[in-house]
Parts: structure tokens; sequence; C-alpha cells
């Protein structure tokens, strides 16, 4: 992605570069390559029971509400999962019907993953074993903003989905980074909104993605930016910390505050 990069601010001690010419969000340590992704993302059975005991229930209310959305571009019923993570979501998309598969690149997750009954293979999406136009459907949830090159991802999506397929892709709506002086919108903005910074490359809001997806011949359909509260995560190791984060979380649903979105585009 061609972009001018300037100073914008700090967010959880990240910095955080802005585009001036299209307003992209990038953390800035990434863009200068003193971040190793392939270190961050390789995670650990520490890391997978923390997901679970924080984070499962949430992301499974989401696969509830969104597998429907995707049965009007069912064809074939071939579905791939980018980041399929442990699999939690491959084997809801089973259930629902779909020959599901994913990729994903850290090895312990492919192995929990296989170990329920998953078919994924392990490593990066450019050298997956493939066929271009074969799937009806693609999903990356919470993937798009680890990437590096994510035009490289897209157009690699565009190929392999076919001809009236669709992409869906869940993000941390970047219109919350706005900078603001009210306390309250900054606890949310640094302590509370899904975005981590220093773990986040890029920081996209809905007209943002769709200007890259339209870049490789996909077009948006829709954007849900309304998130159910109970698909959100307070998390935190203390209960004090997780109480205030939940009490932030609940004050910023009443208010409408940004909080993810989910894009869906067609292949033309």
């Amino acid at each position: 992605m061609k972009c001018e990069w300037t100073a914008n601010q700090l967010i959880r001690r990240a910095p955080i570069s802005l585009c001036v010419g299209c307003g992209l969000l990038a953390t800035a340590h990434f863009l200068k390559g003193e971040a190793n992704l392939t270190s961050l993302y390789d995670v650990s059975p520490q890391e997978h029971e923390a997901y679970r005991r924080h984070y499962l229930s949430a992301r499974m209310a989401f696969y509830r509400r969104v597998l429907p959305k995707l049965e009007r571009f069912r064809n074939s019923r071939r579905l791939l999962e980018i980041g399929s993570g442990y699999g939690s979501f491959l084997e809801a998309a089973a259930t629902a019907g779909w020959d599901a598969e994913g990729v994903e690149i850290s090895r312990y997750a492919c192995d929990v993953a296989r170990g329920r009954g998953c078919q994924v293979y392990c490593g990066q999406l450019e050298a997956a074993p493939v066929a271009e136009s074969a799937f009806d459907v693609i999903v990356m949830w919470d993937v798009i903003e680890h990437l590096t090159s994510p035009l490289e991802v897209l157009s690699r999506v565009a190929r392999l989905l076919r001809p009236g397929g669709a992409v869906f892709i869940r993000t941390p709506d970047a219109r919350a980074l706005a900078p603001s002086l009210g306390p309250i919108r900054f606890i949310y903005r640094h302590f509370v909104y899904p975005a981590n910074t220093p773990e986040h490359v890029f920081h996209f809001t809905p007209a943002g993605l769709a200007r890259v997806l339209a870049n490789v011949g996909i077009h948006q359909a829709d954007v849900d930016a309304h998130t159910m509260l109970d698909e959100c995560v307070a998390a935190g190791n203390h209960l004090p910390i997780r109480a205030i984060r939940s009490a932030v979380l609940r004050y910023a649903q009443a208010l409408g505050w940004p909080y993810e979105f989910v894009l869906t585009g067609v292949k033309s």
C-alpha cells in the first residue's frame, strides 16, 4: 500500500501514524520493520486457555449471529477461513452444512484445530494448496489488522472466490481512535476498544477497507457496525479491571461508539 505517513498519536504506548493521503492509520513499529509477526502470533497452551476463558463465548455468540448471513452466497458449499485459529468457527460452519477449511500460521493452533477434525493448512495463505475461483465464501475474523501486506492477501482472496462469491471481514472500527478529550472516551480508546495497537498493523474504517477491496475487484455489499454486547470482550487478569472495562463497554454501547464492524464484499 503506497502511503505517505506522518506521526498521529500514541495509543496504548504504541505510536500511530496517519497516511496524509487516504487517512489510513498504522502502528509505526510495523511500518519500520521493528516487529516480528510470527513471534507475536505463534500461540501457546497458556494463551489457548486464556482464549477459552475470556474470548470463546463472545466469539461463539458472533458466529451464531453471522452464519445465517453467509447463506445467500452458498453454491458449492465451499468456505475458507483465513486465520482459522483453534477451529471454533470451522466447526460451527461445518455444523451449518459448509465444506469448511482453514489457513492458519500458528503450528499449535493448527494442531488443536486438526485434533477437533478440522481441515487446516498450516502456513501462509500464499502457499496454501487451494484452487482459484473455488470458494463461495471466505471469512477473515480479526485478521486483516494483523497483516503487513493486506492488499496482497486480498488480491489472493479475490482469485480464490468464485464470481459472485463473498468475503466477510471483521476488524476493529478505527473510527474509535479519533482523538477526544473526554475522560470516558479516553478510557474506552486506550483500555476497552479491541484494537490492540502494539500488535495490530493497520487500523481500518469501513470506508477505508472498502477502498482497499475495490482495488482487487471486490465491492462492498454490506457493512454491519452493530456489535451485540455478548460479542464484546472485557478481558483482564483482575476482577476490578474487568468490571471497569465492562461498565465502559456498556456505556459505549448505549452511545453507539464504534467498536468493530463486519464488511461483506462481493467479487464482480
